[in-house]
């Protein structure tokens, strides 16, 4: 009887601690997404979804107050890059996506190398000549960072001349690099969400 009793003892602690256990651990999933929801409506108040389709709205809206989620190319706001794409001019790759994105504010990009390219590695933005990246750069092997620097400066540049209230910040870097279209207001709030995370953190160019 001793034993029975012990053991019935036993079983409630660990049925108690178990409880507890999943109780502590569900907690920073629903801070999770009650954050998330208060950062989606931060920038759906801020017009971060202005240029998505109406068609699309909704589902962007789900997507950002349940999971903050703001690399979907159907908001008109994100593009994946690829920094490697770009340093060896294969603008095909992304170019498309971003005159999507700009076509909505009537804006385009023509981008091509220069005559020169293979001995300057110069390019021609809209008729204007950017140096992508100097042979310095390219020996040393830091153009991967510096070319999508030089070309999204230019492109801001460009923007800025049209009075947009967006520019354009990058996001990671190589093969995974990617950008956003942003105000100053959505891009201090995802700064914000992002606080305790530096490699989520859009950068300017």
């Amino acid at each position: 009887m001793k034993k029975l009793l012990l053991l019935i003892f036993f079983i409630f602690l660990v049925s108690c601690n178990q409880k507890a256990q999943t109780q502590n651990s569900s907690k920073p999933t629903v801070n999770m997404q009650k954050r998330d929801s208060i950062y989606g409506e931060k920038l759906i108040e801020n017009y971060f979804l202005k240029y998505a389709d109406n068609s699309k709205i909704d589902s962007l809206k789900i997507q950002l107050k349940n999971s903050f989620d703001i690399y979907d190319e159907n908001n008109f706001k994100f593009a994946h890059i690829d920094a490697e794409e770009l340093a060896e001019f294969n603008f095909g790759f992304f170019l498309p996506q971003l005159n999507k994105m700009l076509a909505k504010r009537n804006v385009n990009l023509v981008v091509k190398t220069a005559n020169d390219y293979d001995t300057t590695n110069d390019i021609v933005i809209n008729e204007e000549k950017l140096n992508l990246y100097t042979k310095k750069e390219l020996d040393n092997q830091t153009f991967w960072d510096t070319s999508p620097r030089n070309f999204f400066k230019k492109v801001n540049e460009l923007l800025k001349a049209k009075n947009s209230d967006e520019q354009f910040y990058l996001l990671y870097g190589g093969n995974d690099l990617q950008t956003l279209l942003l105000t100053d207001k959505q891009y201090l709030i995802i700064l914000e969400y992002y606080k305790d995370d530096e490699k989520e953190k859009p950068y300017k160019p």
